[in-house]
């Protein structure tokens, strides 16, 4: 049985702003991390029954929560959370579990070294040195799941960037989609129009 709205835990972010707490955005973060619907159900279901125990929840403690019930569970969407993370969350990264936040200064993404200002990437060219790390990281043994994974993830990211314009997403979107010709795998399709 759910509380009322009233009493739903409030949600601490890293800027100190609270919101309530929303079954759903978990939910959907899960699932564009690649997470399958059994999967993600069972973790917000049990995240739910944590969280409706106290009156406040830090962010964080979500995070890390998820992340560590996804690595036992579907370990390659729990790599590409992290790394839709680091891509897309602009210098928020993971240690152990624990949240990094790179204020300013240089994010290490994949093997090199990349400026990072405001949110994630802005661009196709972003995008096609993501894919260049990619296929560095494919020649290094990185598993084909977990190369899928992060495709997807960063599918999903530029799908929803809202400060990407549109051109510059169809562009990233067709990057993506040669990556994964070349690789033998079927490309993404939109569901709708950008």
């Amino acid at each position: 049985m759910s509380r009322p709205m009233s009493l739903m835990p409030k949600v601490v972010k890293r800027s100190s702003a609270e919101e309530e707490y929303i079954e759903g955005k978990v939910y959907n973060s899960l699932l564009k991390a690649g997470a399958t619907d059994e999967v993600t159900k069972e973790i917000v279901k049990e995240l739910g029954e944590w969280v409706k125990k106290r009156r406040k929840v830090f962010s964080d403690e979500i995070r890390r929560s998820v992340l560590t019930r996804l690595r036992k569970l579907e370990p390659e969407a729990a790599d590409a959370w992290e790394f839709y993370d680091r891509v897309f969350k602009g210098g928020v990264t993971f240690d152990n579990g624990k949240v990094v936040v790179v204020e300013k200064g240089r994010l290490y993404l994949g093997r090199k070294i990349k400026d990072v200002g405001g949110k994630g990437l802005s661009n196709a060219e972003e995008v096609r040195e993501i894919l260049d790390e990619l296929r560095e990281d494919m020649d290094y043994g990185l598993s084909p799941k977990v190369i899928n994974a992060r495709l997807y993830a960063l599918f999903m990211g530029v799908l929803h960037k809202k400060d990407m314009p549109k051109e510059e997403k169809e562009k990233a979107i067709e990057l993506i989609n040669e990556f994964r010709k070349q690789l033998g795998w079927k490309p993404y399709e939109l569901k709708k129009p950008l």
